[in-house]
């Protein structure tokens, strides 16, 4: 793999790429339009909304796991990273369209209905009459759950903004001033998401089963957006380097790359078993109905997900050779990428569906968040150059070598 470096590379995106974004949007779109008449009734509201709730928060993690890989790389000092540097911020900055849309899919329901058909604990006339939701209202309410989010999600775009700004600016000037703020910019982030990864994963995920709960969570939760957002931005890199970009990217960069992916897939199994395991061993039955639902009747996804999040990552990622090919990461980052989705999907559908569905609404829902996401992504690409010229660690990543 030559090493070919020009600083002031930038991609252009394809005109076929952006024709397939704006079709899978368009049809994406009127999917979505049609199920909200062919999904009624209270069983197939609850359906129509737990999809969009799952792919809006899905997405969101992709976006927000992004950001945290440029602010932990930069607290980190890692030098490694900095050829493939504007990638994850081009995901990150997609986070303002995640954002929106998520606050649009956890607000929007409650205007229409008066509670949101998702989460059990806005039904008013359910929490009177049920002592253990009455005792979660001090948290578990309407404005206290809309403050956390504008708090968390509001701070962290902010800083992520700034941090993108600066990188930016430092194309222009050769300064080091700009790498010093983004360390501390970076550093502030770290603080914010370490809370906001609990937070939010107790609120939009978790409360869905709001008789449930479980201290461990936070991290499973966590454990899966990560992975999955080093699977995306894996993608992304093939991608480009197989489109004649990035020719300074070279094997020890897709080296690093795919022992992220495999340390992490490790890391989710452990988290996930963990908290598996310390309830089934306790057998309290208000703690095992979580999985009790899901064995009863997601058995078949249920031990899937640890074949697809991590035997078949394990075995394929395994070689030194496997994470240093293009093709292989391709086809880890993608069983990567579907693997967790799965994950998303046995979060929210047994509290919400009951049963395994896939149809109208899911493949619509999945193409707009694709087709949305290839187009806003993309597009921040083409915003700067693809090499942070003036980045202060770039030489060591240019001669990268493992």
């Amino acid at each position: 793999m030559e090493q070919t470096i020009n600083l002031d590379e930038k991609f252009v995106m394809p005109a076929r790429l952006k024709t397939w974004s704006f079709v899978l949007i368009a049809v994406g779109l009127v999917g979505i339009i049609a199920s909200f008449f062919t999904y009624t009734g209270e069983e197939g509201t609850k359906h129509l909304w737990a999809t969009l709730v799952m792919c809006a928060v899905y997405f969101q993690g992709v976006a927000m796991s992004s950001c945290f890989f440029i602010a932990a790389t930069y607290v980190a000092y890692g030098g490694w990273h900095t050829a493939i540097k504007r990638i994850p911020e081009a995901i990150g900055m997609f986070l303002p369209v995640t954002s929106l849309l998520l606050l649009i899919v956890l607000a929007l329901p409650n205007f229409i209905y008066g509670y949101h058909p998702v989460y059990e604990w806005t039904h008013h006339d359910v929490v009177e009459n049920d002592p253990l939701l009455s005792g979660k209202t001090p948290y578990l309410n309407l404005p206290f759950f809309f403050i956390r989010f504008f708090f968390f999600v509001g701070i962290l775009l902010l800083l992520m903004v700034l941090m993108r700004r600066n990188s930016i600016k430092e194309d222009a000037q050769h300064d080091i001033k700009f790498y010093k703020s983004n360390l501390t910019w970076a550093s502030l982030f770290l603080v914010f998401f370490a809370v906001y990864i609990l937070i939010t994963a107790w609120d939009w995920l978790m409360s869905i089963d709001a008789h449930w709960y479980s201290t461990m969570y936070g991290w499973y939760s966590f454990a899966s957006n990560w992975v999955n957002g080093i699977a995306v931005i894996t993608l992304v890199v093939v991608y480009l380097k197989r489109s004649g970009y990035l020719g300074w990217v070279n094997f020890s960069h897709l080296h690093d790359l795919g022992k992220l992916m495999f340390a992490f897939s490790i890391f989710w199994t452990y988290v996930t078993f963990c908290q598996f395991m310390l309830i089934w061993y306790a057998n309290i039955p208000e703690e095992t109905a979580y999985f009790r639902m899901r064995y009863d009747h997601f058995m078949w996804l249920f031990y899937a997900i640890f074949i697809i999040n991590f035997v078949t990552p394990f075995l394929v990622l395994m070689s030194r050779d496997a994470k240093r090919k293009m093709r292989v990461l391709t086809i880890a980052a993608i069983i990567i990428m579907a693997g967790h989705f799965t994950d998303f999907y046995l979060m929210v559908y047994p509290a919400t569906v009951g049963e395994p569905q896939f149809g109208l609404v899911e493949i619509s829902t999945l193409l707009f968040f694709i087709g949305l996401f290839i187009f806003g992504v993309f597009t921040n690409l083409g915003k700067a150059n693809l090499v942070p010229r003036n980045h202060p660690f770039l030489q060591e990543s240019l001669h990268h070598s493992t």
